[in-house]
């Protein structure tokens, strides 16, 4: 864990509630470098959907940003990005981001992939608080960027710690760090890391050997969380296969659960 005090880069607040059978958002702040755009709702199950934009174009060293994002009982909210977050070179420093979330409702965040240039050293830390009868789904994909001199994997770290409690106990603990200039650093022949984490009552096993039976033949495994939950991780060689390996697991999870129909993101 890692502490960020302000000023902030940018900032993000969010709170969604149940109004007339739509969720809406009930609290809105946001500041310089972060910004959502106008919500809308992709089907009728009365989710609002909000697209989160960073009008800088990318990270760069000493940047520091938090998003805090509350979901009351009953409400539902799917928040992405309007394209990849590029993190470019951050030498002597990094890029920090504190993303906390509040969620007694539904949340499905499903942010492009993040792209880490020469030099990028990018740190997040996520803390997720998920209610009994709480609905959570989260997803972070790293990308390496590319190089002058075409080499991959010239960024020098991607440190991704997530935490997520459930009915007031620690759950889930996720901690991905990712060092190419490490001996020790590998992926095998894969460049491209993801990994969705979801929390919710309705998990049980044989959702989990739906999910399976999806990830069977890709370089990718979930394993159950001590919650009704689970962690995936997935490898690729490209971002598009793993963001979609993971919106297809995310569209499984909502359609067993909620009766919801698959993840369509339109980023407008």
């Amino acid at each position: 864990m890692f502490t960020i005090t302000p000023p902030y880069t940018g900032e993000l607040e969010l709170g969604i509630a149940l109004s007339g059978g739509r969720s809406v958002a009930t609290r809105q702040y946001h500041t310089r470098a972060l910004k959502v755009i106008r919500p809308h709702y992709l089907d009728d199950s009365g989710q609002v959907y909000y697209i989160v934009v960073n009008p800088g174009g990318g990270y760069v060293g000493g940047d520091s940003y938090r998003i805090d994002v509350d979901v009351a009982e009953g409400a539902s909210v799917l928040l992405t990005d309007q394209s990849a977050a590029k993190v470019y070179r951050t030498p002597g420093n990094h890029v920090t981001q504190r993303v906390d979330f509040a969620v007694r409702g539904v949340l499905e965040y499903l942010p492009d992939p993040l792209i880490l240039y020469r030099d990028a050293d990018f740190r997040q830390h996520v803390s997720a608080s998920v209610a009994r009868g709480g609905s959570l789904f989260i997803a972070d994909i790293i990308t390496p960027g590319w190089a002058p001199d075409g080499t991959l994997f010239g960024y020098r770290q991607a440190r991704l710690r997530t935490e997520v409690t459930y009915a007031g106990q620690l759950a889930v603990v996720d901690n991905l760090l990712l060092t190419p200039g490490d001996r020790d650093f590998y992926l095998g022949d894969y460049t491209h890391c993801g990994t969705a984490i979801c929390v919710d009552a309705g998990v049980d096993e044989d959702l989990l050997a739906e999910i399976r039976a999806l990830l069977d033949g890709n370089p990718a495994a979930v394993s159950a969380a001590d919650c009704p939950g689970f962690v995936l991780r997935a490898l690729g060689n490209r971002s598009e296969d793993v963001y979609g390996l993971i919106l297809d697991v995310a569209s499984l999870v909502r359609a067993r659960l909620r009766g919801q129909g698959p993840v369509r993101l339109r980023q407008y």
